[in-house]
């Protein structure tokens, strides 16, 4: 028998590059888009790269012919691969960006979601940018701040859709309106055990803001032990109110981040939290993988918030997020919103976090009056705005002196912008369709002009598809519409307007009408003296429907002052399961008998959700091959067809380890893909 050949396993790089004297081969992860090649390959790390190249850097590598970005996530002696290696070309910056703790929370968030470390590692580390890295590293060794560019000297946490009223000077004033308002605690032992906690916020001392009291009750207990503080809001105009009261509590190491900022900005806050210089960083969702040093307590405020959820694979859920990294990292973790969310209610009642929310008479005082329309007594109540709405609004606009009342802003939520978001045909009553792909239309006046917003459909007269009359009647009255009544009936009061692409972050305590479409609700100093809440904009055929119409309505009308201070709500909507919980103000009595309905079907949050989108046979090939998956409802989609399964949490990660290897061996195989999504809220 011949004898089999010599094999040199010996390591080499292409070019006879010299290479380092200890562990040569590096293992690089390739930022990649095409799943299957989103993995690790090895290279030979020259000997001029070999102090550089350390676990964690980025670098620079030759694939496929062209140089990608990638991460260095090991040294090692030796390969696996047979013949001369690649070699690194360079190594993007010297400091260590992927740490042991980020590798992991995105290593579960990969699995959680059925991803790619890949994908997750894009959206958990920004992309670098070098003046803003030399100016975090110059500040390092002179123990100087970072210095700002002229064209980032600006508020950080300020959007691009804040409205006129955005000053620094009334953010700063609402800011110290929070610290000084009330010096009783927001909740029932929000600084004491147990170590996760959930809470729902009413309006107390500060209305719209008793969130910011809440956690900054949570963070004491963190900063005076040294430890530091991670804090999600879903929007950048909670993210500008809380910069503010930060700035005024007088916390000096404060780092935000968020996508709004400029890159080199976002690059260094990024940084000055990866090397300890920061003790509270403060985000929307893109601070979920945040890196802080000695992480003792997360916060998320709104964890309900649809902004929470990202739109790039594999879709995660910033609350997942949290959850996951608490459970990594060892940290406090608390949850605090004027609702609350399902999943945060099943967490509550298997006991994995504590409910601290104030119960009995002091929630029901530190909420405000909620009236609801009376047919029976009122004659007049089928109107839109009746004449106890009228009644509640003169009275907080001007109070009688007897009543001893203080007068403030009203706030009128609307369901969207517009004059006639959704009109009718006035003659047949048909909803008004666009002729070419049958949405609904939309009009800024009575005589047009009439468009579509899905297709671009743009006409000045209006004729009915079912009986081709040319007159048109509301359905839905828009902003506009309401500020023209409001208008007529209190000439001389002042009406500010936010919702579309002007949204106002805050205002002052001047007495006005505050016509606002639903989330686009600004803060007030000093809490609304009473709110009209109209029509009800109704969030689509889902099953989560009913929570986000509670949600919205305990948003607004917690911005509302107390009813020890004259606080009053007039509430529009029919249901009796929102009028029952703005009524009572409890959110967690109204999410636990959901969640027994839910529990008894096996929906979610009960069991997780796999959702796949592609051509029907394709998705049959799919969930053959993964099993221990329930296929709930198939419908065709833009794209084909779109399946939902459901299927236990004990095979979480299972199920999404499976899907992420069929998907990346479909890549391979150049099959059709089919995308999936795991537990998106819309599913269902």
């Amino acid at each position: 028998m011949d004898e089999p050949l010599p094999i040199d396993t010996g390591t080499s790089a292409e070019g006879q590059v010299p290479l380092a004297p200890t562990e040569p081969v590096a293992r690089v992860l390739i930022d990649h888009p095409v799943p299957h090649l989103a993995r690790t390959f090895d290279y030979a790390v020259p000997e001029k790269l070999a102090e550089a190249a350390l676990p964690g850097v980025r670098v620079r590598v030759k694939f496929a012919g062209k140089l990608r970005d990638g991460y260095l996530l090991e040294r090692v002696e030796s390969s696996d691969h047979f013949g001369p290696l690649a070699t690194i070309q360079r190594i993007s910056g010297p400091i260590q960006v992927l740490s042991a703790d980020l590798l992991a929370l995105s290593g579960a968030v990969a699995r959680r979601y059925g991803g790619t470390l890949a994908d997750v590692l894009r959206l958990a580390i920004p992309p670098r940018h070098a003046r803003g890295e030399k100016a975090v590293l110059k500040a390092e060794k002179t123990g100087q701040p970072a210095a700002q560019t002229d064209a980032d000297a600006a508020d950080p946490a300020t959007g691009p859709n804040d409205g006129p009223a955005d000053d620094p000077q009334l953010l700063g004033r609402l800011g110290e309106w929070v610290l000084a308002a009330g010096t009783e605690p927001t909740v029932d032992n929000v600084s004491g055990p147990p170590r996760r906690r959930a809470v729902a916020c009413t309006p107390g001392p500060t209305p719209g803001l008793s969130w910011i009291r809440a956690g900054l009750d949570a963070a004491r207990a963190s900063l005076e032990a040294g430890r530091s503080v991670l804090w999600l809001v879903p929007d950048h105009r909670e993210l500008a109110v809380l910069h503010s009261t930060l700035t005024h509590a007088g916390i000096a190491e404060v780092s935000v981040l968020s996508a709004d900022q400029s890159p080199e900005l976002r690059w260094q806050a990024w940084l000055r939290g990866l090397l300890g210089h920061t003790r509270i960083t403060i985000g929307t969702r893109a601070a979920a993988f945040a890196p802080v040093a000695d992480l003792g307590l997360i916060i998320c405020t709104d964890d309900a918030n649809l902004n929470y959820l990202d739109q790039h694979a594999p879709y995660p859920h910033a609350r997942e997020v949290c959850l996951l990294r608490s459970t990594i990292e060892d940290t406090e973790l608390l949850f605090v919103s004027t609702d609350r969310s399902a999943e945060v209610q099943r967490l509550v009642e298997i006991g994995w976090l504590a409910d601290v929310t104030p119960v009995g008479p002091a929630r029901r005082h530190a909420a405000p009056v909620v009236f609801v329309p009376d047919e029976d007594r009122d004659p007049f109540a089928w109107q839109r705005i009746p004449s106890r709405a009228w009644q509640i609004m003169r009275t907080a606009l001007r109070p009688r002196p007897r009543d001893g009342g203080v007068p403030g802003p009203v706030l009128v939520q609307v369901p969207r912008s517009g004059y006639y978001p959704v009109f009718a045909c006035a003659r047949c009553q048909e909803v008004a369709r666009c002729p070419q792909c049958q949405a609904t239309l939309t009009t800024q006046s009575e005589v047009g002009p009439f468009a579509c917003r899905s297709c671009g459909f743009h006409s000045e007269t209006f004729s009915c598809l079912r009986c081709r009359s040319n007159r048109v009647r509301s359905i839905v009255r828009g902003r506009a519409r309401t500020v023209e009544e409001l208008a007529r009936a209190l000439p001389d009061i002042e009406i500010v307007e936010s919702g579309g692409d002007h949204i106002s972050t805050a205002l002052d305590e001047t007495p006005r009408l505050v016509v606002a479409t639903t989330g686009a609700e600004p803060y007030v100093l000093g809490g609304y003296a009473a709110a009209i809440l109209l029509d009800s904009l109704w969030p689509g055929p889902w099953m989560r429907s009913i929570d986000e119409s509670v949600a919205r309505r305990l948003r607004a009308a917690s911005l509302v002052r107390s009813r020890d201070d004259g606080g009053a709500v007039y509430l529009g909507d029919e249901d009796e399961l929102i009028r029952q919980t703005l009524t009572a103000f409890d959110p967690t009595t109204f999410m636990s008998r959901q969640l027994s309905d839910r529990k008894a079907l096996g929906f979610p949050p009960y069991r997780r959700i796999l959702e796949l989108t592609g051509a029907g046979a394709d998705i049959d090939e799919v969930l053959e091959q993964i099993g221990e998956v329930e296929e709930l409802l198939r419908e065709d989609a833009e794209d084909g067809q779109r399946s939902v399964s459901a299927y236990p949490f004990s095979a979480g990660d299972r199920v999404g380890t499976r899907a992420a290897e069929i998907i990346a061996s479909r890549s391979a195989k150049k099959q059709r893909q089919v995308r999936v999504r795991i537990d998106d809220p819309r599913s269902l």
